[in-house]
């Protein structure tokens, strides 16, 4: 009897699978269960403490910093006062009666309101270490040069006149009485009177009136446009004394600056 091959009949086989096909029927394995829920270590309280305080802070300054961008301070409104009154006083004629004051040597300088009375040494002040430094601590003087554009005091005068005087602890001296030292604070107030008489002004008195306070540090003075103005500024004046400590061993590092505004020529200095 023939064998199976003889009837014609092929043996089953079982069909081979390539390798990645079987790899992708595989089952995926099961994921890894989930550990415990990290725990974070908790912070001390003053930790808490300490962020609000910090919070609350850059609130306040954050609302300080838009109440001065949105709100002029009482700086702001005395400087634009004091410009307003500047511009007016260059626009407007001076009543200076008789005849105009011609610029000149100031002589004697009188405060009313503080019974300050200063007399003038009879040249520039002294200018020293690139600051002004009067020669003596009794007499206030005024300040000019070349390649500055301050000016003496009259009422044709076409620029800023610069007037300076010692402010001493523990010693008198002329410009004393423009600062109070206990107080921190000037002792003019702003629309106070201030008389000037010069070389040619015989016994009249150029009067003017206080229109700013300053109290600005040394090294910045000079660099203060607030004071000094990006234009020329005829009929103001500025007053320049020291702001000194009550211990005399202190350096002083502050200067006590006053504007003054020219509003006229007067008689007597009332």
């Amino acid at each position: 009897m023939a064998g199976d091959d003889a009837r014609g009949y092929t043996p089953r086989t079982t069909p081979q699978v390539p390798r990645s096909t079987r790899d992708a029927y595989r089952r995926p394995p099961a994921p890894r269960p989930a550990g415990p829920p990290r725990r974070f270590k908790r912070q001390p309280p003053w930790v808490y403490k300490m962020r609000r305080t910090v919070a609350v802070l850059l609130l306040l300054v954050l609302v300080v910093g838009f109440i001065r961008a949105c709100v002029p301070s009482e700086h702001d409104r005395e400087m634009k006062a004091w410009k307003e009154q500047a511009n007016q006083a260059v626009e407007q004629p001076l009543d200076v009666g008789e005849a105009d004051i011609p610029p000149s040597r100031p002589v004697e300088m009188r405060i009313p309101s503080l019974d300050l009375t200063a007399p003038f040494e009879e040249g520039d002040c002294r200018f020293k270490d690139g600051a002004i430094d009067p020669d003596t601590l009794s007499e206030a003087c005024a300040f000019t040069a070349k390649d500055k554009p301050y000016v003496l005091p009259g009422t044709t005068s076409e620029d800023i006149v610069v007037i300076a005087g010692h402010a001493a602890a523990g010693v008198p001296a002329v410009f004393d009485k423009l600062y109070d030292v206990k107080e921190q604070r000037h002792t003019v107030k702003t629309g106070d009177t201030m008389y000037l008489k010069t070389q040619e002004s015989g016994d009249r008195w150029l009067k003017y009136q206080a229109t700013d306070l300053h109290e600005p540090d040394k090294k910045g003075l000079s660099q203060s446009a607030e004071i000094w103005g990006n234009v020329p500024m005829p009929g103001r004046l500025l007053t320049i004394s020291c702001i000194q400590p009550a211990n005399p061993f202190e350096d002083a590092v502050r200067n006590a600056v006053i504007g003054w505004q020219l509003q006229g020529v007067v008689d007597q200095a009332e």
